[in-house]
């Protein structure tokens, strides 16, 4: 009996150990393809479900991003629960093989400042931060810091500029070469330390009275970093990567990183940001990581934004207290996200660098409930196009 109760033992353990092991390498595997359980059309690039409740938002998606030839990019499509279709489309990644997929990496651009706003709530949650909190607290030599809000700057009511550093190119008939080079070194070259944009932002004047207006500003962004930061003790970069990468599983995403994408750059010049042809100035259009830290610093892939969607709305990276305080509009714009006009329950951010945009649309359906919509490409893709997929689904959707 002693010897073959030696043996059952010595069995268990072995089958302990095994589990353990298992389990380990399960755990390190990381998670599984998104595309995985999809029909794969090799002709379009497109992946999609073949659920019958979901054929109609399939065709909307696969006509969408078949409609013209300028679409580009990544598109993703998909509820808590099942993702609908992704789309690779006209594009391929740097190798010039590859087609552009789920995992292929882009700048995303403003898509950034929901994380920052998502890291500002974490430290609200653990009591080091309030939204009631003026930034003189944090920043004791600014001279408009006690009339200033961690709310308002959430909220882009701070009555700060849009940028750090004045570096506008508007007025080719006004720029010169020292105005050109001041622009390069702030976008693209990182040629300033935080110390020296700071050091000029804080002798600016407020462009209106804090709490009476909402106005755009990536400085307000630039400025909740560095309070994250102070809060947190940890560099930005690495409180995003513990705290809401590493959580989400989002293995294909940087902060404060310069180039280094599996997408291909494509432009086009004059836009909407300057009439300038900014590819013809400068060799480097990647964005900079100084001046874009916490309000478009991060890189990331279709297949990590909707990992990070739904642990955002669903709880795994703030409370639901948290999400409703982070989604409460006010001039249309709240901590990262925006309303789409016109419709009650859908929110979006876009991002845009001078070589990239993306869309990042989120909206709540009687029928599937959470649905995410997330749009990667070049500034080179029409985005009338790209706009029109989304109002298509949330017409469909029966969003209001």
């Amino acid at each position: 009996m002693f010897f073959r109760k030696k043996r059952i033992s010595s069995f268990a353990a072995v089958i302990l150990v095994a589990a353990f092991l298992l389990s380990v390498i399960s755990s390190c595997s990381g998670p599984k393809d998104i595309s995985e359980g999809l029909v794969y059309d090799e002709t379009s690039n497109f992946w999609y479900s073949e659920k019958e409740e979901y054929k109609g938002l399939v065709e909307i998606m696969r006509k969408g991003c078949s409609d013209s030839p300028e679409i580009r990019g990544t598109y993703i499509l998909a509820t808590d629960d099942d993702v609908i279709f992704i789309g690779g489309v006209n594009s391929r990644e740097t190798d010039g093989k590859t087609p552009v997929n789920a995992y292929t990496t882009y700048e995303i651009g403003s898509l950034t400042k929901v994380f920052t706003a998502t890291a500002v709530f974490q430290l609200i949650e653990k009591g080091r931060l309030s939204l009631n909190d003026t930034i003189d607290k944090f920043f004791p030599e600014y001279a408009h810091g006690s009339e200033i809000t961690v709310y308002q700057l959430l909220h882009m009511q701070s009555g700060i500029r849009r940028e750090l550093m004045d570096t506008d190119l508007k007025t080719p008939e006004t720029v010169g070469k020292e105005e050109i080079e001041k622009f390069r070194k702030y976008w693209f070259a990182d040629g300033f330390s935080e110390e020296e944009m700071m050091e000029e932002f804080f002798k600016a004047d407020l462009d209106y009275e804090p709490g009476t207006k909402y106005q755009y500003s990536n400085a307000g962004y630039f400025l909740l970093a560095k309070i994250v930061e102070k809060v947190s003790g940890m560099k930005y970069r690495d409180y995003l990567k513990k705290h809401i990468f590493n959580v989400c599983n989002m293995n294909h995403t940087t902060s404060m990183e310069h180039g280094g994408l599996t997408s291909v750059p494509e432009t086009t010049y004059p836009n909407a940001s300057t009439p300038f042809e900014l590819d013809k100035l400068f060799d480097d259009l990647y964005l900079g990581t100084v001046s874009s830290q916490g309000n478009g610093d991060i890189h990331s892939c279709a297949a990590d934004l909707l990992a990070f969607d739904r642990a955002l709305i669903g709880g795994k990276l703030i409370r639901d207290e948290s999400l409703s305080q982070m989604l409460h509009f006010e001039f249309g714009y709240a901590c990262g996200w925006m309303e789409i006009a016109g419709r009650n329950n859908a929110y979006y951010h876009s991002g845009g660098t001078p070589l990239y945009h993306a869309e990042n649309t989120y909206c709540k359906s009687g029928k599937f409930g959470n649905v995410y919509l997330i749009q990667l490409h070049s500034t080179y893709a029409d985005a009338k196009p790209a706009g029109a997929v989304i109002q298509n689904v949330l017409i469909y959707l029966g969003v209001k």
